[in-house]
């Protein structure tokens, strides 16, 4: 009898924990139905896309009792909130376009739902057929950027209430889906990061869980604009609790999950914890630094392993304590140390980008060989540059930093014979959502008889980001150029931010940029022609392979 009863309570306790589950995932599922459809009329129902219906509104009015509310009642409900959106203009339906980028277009949520009836699957696609044409509210485009200037931005809201937290999940994901160029290549189905996070955003109760929610919602873009930051781009506070507000007085660089000690920030410090550069970190405050990474990474963006692992070298040692404790091996040599530890602040940005460059922006190596620092080109010095190129057999761009002065385009002109487009760029269309559109670059460069006819080499990887890839890209079009190096950070496009409340957003690279045959350059980085791998060794030992590489293929060419 006891045995008995022992197996029924079983049965019965079985019982409600699987309703309880298939409640909470029936739950999520008509809110993701909803944020679907709420974003669908966002962007094609003329009353919506206009501006007539104040649309946050609706969604913070209606979720609770979406969420609560049975399939059958869910259908009621929406159909009943399109017809008071008012009848649909009978605008000429959009021709189709052949030469449309279709690969992040995906209505077909609509058709396969179990929770939507054909009663509501025909208005959704009345809609679509009449969608809006013209401005809308919500997004406009920005020279060839997304602009959502037209969001409420609801800047009091630090930590948002369930209603608004699901209203800014909603919020990103509709626009990401929309809008976001590269939404075929985040590697994942877009519809399950909605399913996944529906429930995050519901069960975080503080605003360190909340944080770390959005954080990994944004990690799944796996672009390496991708940041949950403040307007201002200032993401420090947010670091500073997720991580720690302190950290140790060292730079590091992880290669193959080796985690190196490149530089020491305060000599003091570190001399007295018997750090030294070159040391392997084993250990981080007792949590081995493999498991340490893996929990780092679901809070860091990256395009792809290179970029992430440089991100992620920022803020590995970020502690809450004043003092940390390290396991490192030197040699053959295992040590426990503790430090103590400085501000975040007290790092040297240029420290931890590490872009290449010097004085001068230029320099000569060996008898035949200019090398330039393209980040350091520039009106002052670009005349002087060009007569040092033309006066030697070969030139080595190092484009492992960040050009932005517009001289650096004024020196193509000396290499190509003819003006030469750089990319395409992907952009999107406000009035037609999830379709896209292929724009060419301008031209680069002029007609010149007598171009160079040197060796070009281009010197690339991890530190190339947007536009450094961007200036990888412009160097590439010179004939015979070869480029050397490791694979680049991959995020190509503007920058923008999608509001999330709180004066905070999260950014995204806003349009594509891809080579003249549209090759993506989006998470894979721009081509190498010739592949160098750091090394544990290398990097201890400070040594530059991808430079010793361009210069062993410059002597295989009798250049030195």
């Amino acid at each position: 009898m006891k045995h008995f009863l022992c197996a029924k309570l079983s049965c019965v306790l079985l019982f409600l924990l699987t309703s309880t589950a298939g409640f909470g995932e029936t739950r999520y599922e008509k809110i993701a139905i909803y944020d679907k459809i709420w974003g669908f009329l966002k962007y094609h129902h003329p009353s919506v896309a206009r501006g007539i219906v104040d649309w946050d509104s609706v969604y913070v009015h209606d979720i609770d009792k979406m969420q609560n509310a049975s399939v059958s009642e869910l259908n009621k409900m929406l159909i009943t909130t399109i017809d008071n959106l008012g009848p649909i203009p009978q605008n000429k339906p959009r021709p189709t376009v052949d030469t449309l980028f279709t690969l992040n277009h995906n209505l077909g949520w609509i058709a396969n739902s179990k929770y939507i009836s054909h009663q509501l699957q025909n208005k959704l696609k009345e809609i679509y057929v009449y969608r809006n044409q013209g401005a809308n509210k919500y997004i406009k485009q920005n020279y060839e950027a997304a602009d959502y200037s037209g969001e409420k931005k609801y800047q009091n809201m630090i930590l948002p209430n369930e209603q608004y937290r699901l209203l800014f999940l909603a919020r990103f994901w509709n626009a990401i889906n929309y809008f976001a160029p590269y939404k075929y290549l985040i590697g994942e189905d877009w519809n399950n990061v909605l399913t996944r996070f529906i429930p995050k955003l519901i069960n975080t109760k503080d605003i360190l869980s909340y944080y770390r929610a959005m954080l990994q919602l944004t990690v799944t873009l796996n672009d390496g604009h991708a940041q949950f930051s403040f307007e201002d781009g200032d993401n420090t506070s947010i670091n500073n609790l997720v991580f720690g507000k302190y950290t140790a007085p060292v730079y590091a660089k992880i290669v193959d999950n080796t985690v190196i000690i490149t530089k020491l920030v305060n000599g003091t410090l570190t001399h007295k914890a018997r750090l030294q550069k070159g040391d392997i970190v084993l250990s981080i405050d007792n949590s081995p630094v493999g498991v340490r990474m893996k929990q780092f990474r679901a809070y860091v963006s990256g395009s792809n392993n290179a970029s992430r692992n440089h991100y992620l070298s920022w803020v590995l040692f970020n502690t809450p304590k004043a003092y940390q404790k390290l396991k490192i091996k030197r040699g053959v040599r295992i040590m426990d140390v503790k430090v103590k530890c400085i501000l975040p602040s007290q790092r040297d940005w240029r420290d931890l980008t590490e872009y290449q460059s010097n004085a001068t922006g230029y320099k000569t190596v060996g008898n035949s060989i200019a090398y330039v620092y393209a980040a350091q080109i520039w009106s002052g010095n670009l005349d002087t540059i060009k007569n040092l190129i033309r006066s030697k057999k070969a030139v080595i761009f190092d484009v492992r930093n960040y050009p932005q002065n517009d001289a650096f385009y004024n020196i193509f002109g000396m290499f190509l014979p003819n003006p030469k487009s750089i990319d395409y760029s992907l952009l999107m269309i406000p009035d037609n959502p999830g379709y896209f559109t292929w724009k060419q670059s301008a031209k680069m460069g002029e007609i010149n008889k007598t171009p160079y006819k040197g060796q070009v080499i281009v010197l690339a990887d991890e530190r190339n980001q947007s536009q450094g890839e961007y200036s990888v890209m412009c160097f590439q079009t010179i004939p015979g150029a070869v480029t050397i190096g490791s694979q680049t950070a991959g995020a190509d496009g503007v920058k923008i931010g999608i509001p999330v409340g709180g004066k905070m957003v999260i950014s995204y690279s806003s349009y594509g940029v891809y080579y003249t045959n549209k090759t993506p350059t989006q998470r894979r980085g721009v081509k190498i022609d010739i592949y160098v791998k750091k090394t544990v060794e290398s990097v201890i030992r400070s040594d530059d392979l991808v430079l010793a590489r361009a210069l062993s293929y410059l002597k295989s060419k009798g250049i030195d």
